[in-house]
């Protein structure tokens, strides 16, 4: 049986090295911006102003939207999502200091229920100030790209 050892003719010692960055996905739902989300850019990702501070590929979106989508759990990108006007989807009280965000190109609303599409994710370096009310927005910076 033969020994290996790092640098060896077997495994070689690495040349490069990349920046690692860690980010959650919530326990439930996910967060939406609009297609603005340009790496280096601020977002809001929740608000009771979430319509008229996210711009979208196919118009506005529905006011009662406030930015948060309870259906997945686990956000995929290509897939589309939905969820309850308002915030009674009810977001999470507390925030990750980096979390996924999907990045919507449609958002409507048919009856009781507001629906889109996950056109990409991003990861959002969230701001304090947040708070499930969306009287207290919640924003940050993106900062990485999960899809395309």
């Amino acid at each position: 049986m033969r020994a290996a050892f790092a640098g060896d003719t077997v495994y070689q010692p690495a040349a490069t090295s990349a920046p690692t960055m860690i980010f959650a996905f919530l326990p439930e739902g996910v967060f939406v911006i609009g297609e603005q989300a340009a790496s280096g850019r601020s977002v809001t990702f929740w608000s009771s102003q979430w319509a008229g501070l996210n711009r979208l590929g196919d118009g506005g979106a529905p006011t009662s939207f406030k930015g948060f989508a309870a259906w997945p759990s686990l956000p995929a990108c290509g897939a589309g999502w939905m969820t309850r006007p308002g915030n009674a989807a009810a977001p999470p009280a507390a925030l990750p200091p980096y979390m996924a965000v999907i990045v919507a190109s449609s958002v409507s609303k048919t009856g009781s229920v507001v629906s889109g599409d996950t056109a990409s994710i991003v990861i959002v370096k969230t701001d304090s100030g947040y708070a499930p009310d969306p009287g207290h927005p919640g924003t940050g910076i993106v900062v990485g790209v999960i899809c395309p």
